[in-house]
């Protein structure tokens, strides 16, 4: 049966072409003071955006079919869109509502009129809890609009999956180097990914391998790890094949995880390991490390007032606990001392740079690791400026954990990282993995706080 939805301005601004996602048999309305509302719209940039382009949208249609036409105008997926008026007297049912905005008003009066005058069958979209509530009571149906951005974080991209195979598959696949994903027992059971890691559980053991181009893969580039440096984990192997993979097989690679997975400790390894001037491995001529707490300007470190300590301490102090954690591994009689001598050091002959992500639009990046941490508290908004600094040569290491959201404007749902990692996932380009919050490598406490807190 043909439907009739109602959406509201959450609901529009939740998906890019919201009045696409409802079936090509179904009719789409807009209410007018919704649309209204939108051309007000004041919000966080990223729904800014998306309001604008609704807005463009409604804009290239023909009004009389959108205004006066009983079925509306026909959309390229078949459903037909509407913009409606509510009648200028609201029913006293409605009238009655004081916890409820005059727009909330017409809304409903929108539903009820195209229920009594049109026999339609209306289900209100709306995420407020509320709101759809007190449809229910006005006898309209109502639902939440179920095409948000971003995923809730149980649904959202892992970057691997715990797959099953016969250990005569799994022989075959280091063998020749491949083997058909067809031989997976699941493989009727998942959409795949393409740069998707699998854990391979058989009768006799167990492997690790990717998937690409139909076919799963072992792991390559993770044999040689950074001096010092080991996987603690199956999700740390993933790890380093993401992080070693060179540039034009893996420029992008997205990293979750919760506080002390390793994130931040591998990537800077691999980042030095890989620097010309300072490792045998010349393949990147710079580290730039950015978070979203750095507010300086775009301005070379050197001219910034104060010794290193001052320019750095109070952005990257976790970058240099992991940079003494590094040389601590390499020569355990160093000390503390001595280690912060040696992370000081990278800075002041620039070998890594600090980099203002405010500052980075017209800039080319090319040779570069560079390490964006704490992505969760970017946003969306931001994260196309930053991916496409990169030039030929450079790998760009997104790090974060989507449940540890400080910034007001941003949730699990909504955030740099999550939104990265939903849009490029199946992209040949972005590798990713999301470490297991259960395996922290740092201390008894941390771990207990990490449940508790």
């Amino acid at each position: 049966m043909e439907k009739c939805f109602v959406l509201r301005t959450e609901a529009i601004l939740a998906s890019t072409n919201p009045t696409l996602r409802f079936g090509g048999d179904n009719t789409i309305v807009i209410p007018m003071a919704i649309l209204q509302n939108l051309y007000r719209y004041d919000g966080l940039p990223e729904k800014q955006k998306l309001a604008a382009q609704f807005i463009e949208y409604i804009d290239s249609l023909p009004t009389k079919e959108l205004l006066f036409s009983k079925k509306g105008y026909k959309q390229k997926n078949g459903s037909y869109l509407r913009i409606v008026e509510n009648k200028e007297e609201l029913d006293s049912s409605i009238q009655k509502l004081s916890d409820f905005s005059r727009l909330d008003k017409r809304v409903f009066q929108v539903c009820i009129d195209l229920q009594k005058k049109e026999n339609r069958n209306v289900i209100l979209i709306s995420k407020n809890p509320s709101i759809r509530m007190k449809a229910v009571q006005l006898g309209i149906e109502a639902q939440m609009f179920k095409d948000e951005i971003f995923p809730p974080p149980k649904q959202q991209y892992k970057g691997f999956v715990n797959v099953s195979a016969s250990q005569t598959v799994i022989s075959k696949m280091y063998r020749n180097g491949e083997v058909s994903v067809k031989e997976i027992y699941q493989y009727g059971a998942f959409e795949w990914f393409e740069n998707e890691f699998l854990f391979i559980n058989s009768e006799n053991g167990t492997a690790i391998g990717r998937y690409t181009n139909e076919k799963i893969v072992p792991l390559v580039y993770s044999k040689r790890l950074p001096s010092g440096c080991k996987a603690l984990n199956i999700e740390q192997c993933m790890l380093w094949e993401c992080l070693l993979a060179p540039p034009e097989i893996a420029p992008l690679v997205i990293v979750k995880g919760a506080a002390g997975t390793g994130k931040t400790y591998c990537s800077i390894a691999m980042a030095l390991e890989k620097l010309r001037g300072y490792s045998n491995d010349e393949l990147y001529d710079q580290i730039l490390v950015a978070t979203p707490t750095i507010t300086v300007s775009n301005e070379s470190i050197g001219y910034l007032p104060g010794d290193i300590d001052d320019k750095v301490g109070p952005y990257l102090g976790g970058v240099m606990d992991n940079l003494k954690a590094i040389f601590r591994e390499k020569n355990s009689e160093l000390t503390n001392t001595q280690l912060k001598e040696n992370a000081r050091e990278l800075f002041e002959r620039g070998f890594i740079e600090i980099q203002p992500i405010g500052f980075l639009r017209g800039r080319t990046i090319p040779r570069t690791a560079f390490i964006i941490d704490e992505t969760q508290n970017i946003s969306p908004s931001d994260i196309h400026d930053i991916v496409t600094r990169a030039a030929k040569g450079s790998k760009f290491i997104f790090l974060g954990d989507p449940d540890q959201i400080n910034n007001p404007n941003l949730n699990t749902r909504y955030n740099g990282l999550v939104f990265l990692s939903e849009k490029m996932k199946g992209s040949a380009f972005c590798w990713q993995i999301t470490l297991n919050s259960k395996k922290s490598i740092r201390s008894d406490l941390a771990q207990e706080a990490l449940k508790i807190l």
